[in-house]
């Protein structure tokens, strides 16, 4: 009587290698910008990066210390939320603004954002702007976002 367990083993192995090769990734190809941006997105890091009278002086990641969590949300309309390190909201709307950006409206502040990367996963953006931590100097923000 022949064995054919090492024949089971190989046509086991590759139907693991096949399904595993043709799954399906979520690239985002056929959503827009704006389904993408949508939905609730933790906070992965917040970077600075602070220059100097135009000249590179540090570079910097925020410590994270959520309560309880630290978190973007673009609602289905144009509602937004932001939360970090506090137990207290910023909300307000936001709007695209040609493709690239993100201006976010609260009572408190107004968030001007660049969109550097928008994957259904991952969104990445970036503001210039001043930090009374580092007074007389330009700060670049670089926000990680994640799903």
């Amino acid at each position: 009587m022949k064995n054919y367990t090492p024949l089971a083993i190989v046509f086991a192995f590759l139907l693991t290698i096949s399904n595993i090769s043709c799954s399906k990734k979520d690239d985002g190809v056929g959503m827009s910008q704006t389904q993408m941006i949508q939905g609730h997105w933790n906070i992965n890091r917040i970077q600075l990066r602070i220059y100097y009278n135009g000249v590179f002086a540090k570079d910097t990641i925020i410590k994270q210390t959520p309560k309880p969590e630290n978190f973007v949300d673009f609602s289905g309309g144009d509602g937004f939320e932001y939360r970090f390190n506090t137990t207290t909201s910023d909300i307000g709307s936001y709007q695209i603004v040609h493709g690239d950006s993100v201006i976010s409206v609260t009572s408190g502040k107004t968030y001007r954002w660049k969109i550097l990367t928008i994957i259904p996963t991952l969104f990445t953006v970036m503001s210039t702007g001043t930090d009374p931590a580092f007074p007389g100097a330009t700060v670049e923000t670089y926000h990680t976002l994640v799903k």
